[in-house]
């Protein structure tokens, strides 16, 4: 039998070669996956065939590999916004795909197991990058009723599979953290509960075995920033049903991680998850996990993380200065095509912040912050916007421009925000508002915050995704 550490090792060696290379972000669309399917089909080792049509009439793929008896069977993008383990299913089939030193490997699993895939549930969501399908139900509230067609092609796969093991394959909110850790929950798993009273029925038995033996190698490379997604039972969601029909559910949750927006290295992550997976599936070697290993892992601490927390400032108030810490998360927005988006940046909180986390937390002691201003120099052109110097801008505590002319576009392409309507300054900070700041010491301006990005006067690199406009 192959022993699954040994795998993991040289996968995380060798991983770069699988990665399927015309996937690099996370707005997977229908069309980018459909030729990689296709030229599958081309394959013999490969069996390709259409699950169904989804309401918008796009192809439900079903792709299987192996001959083995154990059967298992994963699925991803059921929300059309959740695509870090599609990225991965597609770096897998690469994987299998290519004759190399893995060979031993690959034979051992393709004839212990079949494995089935359905990469993408909800093209029509991914379309749009939405996460609910383009009647806007959520497909995982849905596996009772069975009112969407996705949904059915779903539970009808489930059905004549009839597999031993499944794989719930999704995308959790980045501001979840790992229990109390003040580290962003970057993979959170789940053994899903059958019931309210969460009882251990041989299906999630299997489950939460080898939900610990994958914890341990995660352990590996992201220590403390691994945690257990909610318990409580779900009566409308697939794969608490699917573990209640006797199908082995393992939730694999993609969240947050520093310095990886477009979860490229999670997704790596997932790659390795899931092929070490199948070696312990294929040689029973997760019977050897306890369920302590899973007891351990911390659950989910739901909105624990912020994008950045600026700590201990000075803030002016009408009862005189007070220290405060101001958290700030930025939301991605679609863009029209939906091809790219634009973010907006909030305050999140402001107050005593010290029992979250954030992916930027920087300590501002002996600093003032106050609300930034805007520029009284009207911009009478794109042609103005474009020349203005924004460093010097900056210096003067001016976090936004006003426009004196149709500024058409949904957000600013530039370092600053855009104003178009006469609107007075914001005078206070307050939850749910803009977050555009001026953070001084002794008078100096030191740091601006624009859109929710912070930038240092003195070493203005361009850290500023997109101005706001505001209309």
């Amino acid at each position: 039998m192959v022993k699954y550490k040994d795998f993991t090792a040289k996968l995380t060696d060798t991983y770069a070669r699988f990665r399927e290379q015309s996937l690099s972000n996370r707005r997977i669309k229908h069309s980018n996956i459909k030729p990689l399917i296709e030229k599958l089909g081309n394959n013999p080792l490969f069996s390709v065939s259409q699950a169904g049509l989804s309401v918008q009439n796009r192809e439900i793929y079903l792709v299987s590999i192996g001959t083995g008896k154990t059967k298992v069977f994963l699925w991803s993008q059921m929300h059309g916004d959740e695509s870090t383990a599609t990225m991965a299913i597609f770096d897998i089939f690469n994987f299998f795909a290519e004759k190399n030193e893995f060979d031993d490997f690959k034979s051992e699993i393709l004839s212990n197991l079949t494995i089935y895939f359905i990469p993408m549930v909800n093209p029509d969501g991914a379309e749009i990058f939405e996460r609910r399908n383009s009647i806007g139900i959520d497909l995982n509230r849905d596996a009772v009723r069975l009112q969407t067609p996705e949904a059915r092609i779903l539970k009808n796969t489930f059905g004549s599979i009839k597999a031993d093991f499944g794989f719930n394959l999704h995308d959790q909110s980045i501001y979840y953290s790992a229990g109390k850790s003040f580290k962003p929950a970057a993979i959170s798993f789940l053994a899903p509960p059958t019931g309210s009273d969460k009882a251990i029925t041989g299906a999630r038995d299997k489950s939460m075995k080898l939900i610990g033996q994958l914890y341990n190698v995660l352990n590996d490379f992201i220590p403390g920033q691994i945690g257990k997604y909610s318990d409580e039972y779900e009566p409308r969601a697939f794969g608490d049903n699917f573990q209640k029909w006797g199908m082995g559910t393992i939730l694999i949750e993609s969240g947050g991680l520093k310095g990886d927006p477009e979860k490229q290295y999670l997704r790596k992550l997932n790659f390795i998850l899931l092929m070490t997976s199948f070696v312990s599936i294929a040689g029973n070697e997760y019977l050897n996990e306890s369920h302590d290993t899973y007891e351990s892992i911390p659950f989910n601490e739901k909105d624990g993380m912020m994008d950045l927390i600026l700590r201990n400032l000075s803030y002016r108030t009408d009862e005189g200065n007070i220290m405060v810490d101001v958290g700030i998360n930025r939301t991605e927005k679609n863009t029209d095509s939906a091809n790219s988006f634009f973010q907006v940046g909030r305050v999140a909180d402001i107050g005593d912040l010290s029992v979250f986390g954030a992916y930027d937390d920087i300590d501002f002691s002996g600093m003032e912050i106050s609300a930034g201003k805007t520029s009284k120099k009207t911009a009478g052109s794109e042609e103005e916007l474009s020349r203005l110097n924004f460093p010097e801008l900056y210096s003067q505590g001016y976090t936004s421009v006003k426009a004196g002319f149709e500024f058409a576009g949904e957000y600013s392409a530039y370092p600053i925000n855009i104003i178009l309507k006469d609107c007075p300054d914001e005078e206070n900070i307050k939850v749910d508002g803009p977050a555009n700041f001026i953070i001084s010491r002794e008078g100096k301006i030191k740091f601006v915050v624009i859109n929710g990005f912070l930038i240092e006067i003195e070493n203005p690199a361009k850290t500023v995704l997109n101005g706001e406009v505001v209309r």
